[in-house]
């Protein structure tokens, strides 16, 4: 299970534009964070209108050794508010979370939140082939033909990273999928289900009552 839980780890930090500090791992797995960070750097400031959408639920299946993990992504008010809920079974395990300013990791079993500074970007990458395009060359940005994923017609692209070829797909400027290659074997994060536009309630975007807020992550 721990062998499943990097990689996990792995396609969701391709998916989190802050995990290019990430020292764990091997250097192919920094290498594929590092074309993500150099690409869409963090800003400092709140995030604006980061979708064109104003709010969804994405729900996610991650699969890596025949083994899947479900992962959910809330966001409102176009992205300025983001939370991405890990699965452990049935039950919530963590939670990356930006409430607008902060950009927490919410720990369930230990009732903690652990605060990082600023969430310009919110906690999941944001798919934009513009931003891609105009991007570092070394990863070799290459537009590839459009894609069903969940019922949404989306665009896709490729970067070269150190361990092969990453793929993404998506839709409104929301990443629904993901492909690539590790030294466990090849990891996909793929949307199942895309609820747009829909009511959100504002604690998903606060940290649980009864957390103590710690510095770090």
């Amino acid at each position: 299970m721990k062998t499943y839980q990097i990689i996990v780890s792995l396609a969701i930090c391709l998916l989190i534009v802050s995990c290019g500090g990430n020292k764990q791992g091997s250097s192919k797995t920094s290498d594929s964070v590092a074309a993500v960070s150099a690409i869409q750097p963090a800003e400092q400031m709140a995030a604006i209108k980061k979708y064109p959408i104003k709010s969804a639920i994405v729900t996610f299946a991650n699969e890596g050794m025949g083994v899947e993990q479900k992962t959910i992504l809330y966001f409102d008010d176009y992205g300025a508010k983001e939370a991405i809920e890990k699965y452990d079974g049935d039950a919530v395990s963590e939670i990356d979370l930006c409430d607008g300013q902060t950009r927490y990791k919410i720990v369930m079993a230990k009732k903690i939140a652990l605060s990082s500074g600023n969430c310009g970007r919110g906690v999941a990458y944001k798919f934009d082939w513009n931003e891609v395009s105009k991007g570092d060359k070394k990863y070799k940005p290459t537009k590839l033909g459009n894609r069903n994923v969940a019922g949404k017609d989306c665009e896709a692209f490729s970067l070269e990273t150190g361990m092969g070829p990453t793929t993404y797909a998506g839709w409104k400027n929301i990443c629904l999928s993901l492909e690539t290659k590790s030294q466990y074997g090849p990891i996909t994060m793929k949307a199942l289900k895309v609820e747009d536009n829909v009511t959100i309630s504002a604690e998903k975007f606060q940290v649980p009552k009864g957390f103590t807020m710690k510095k770090g992550m």
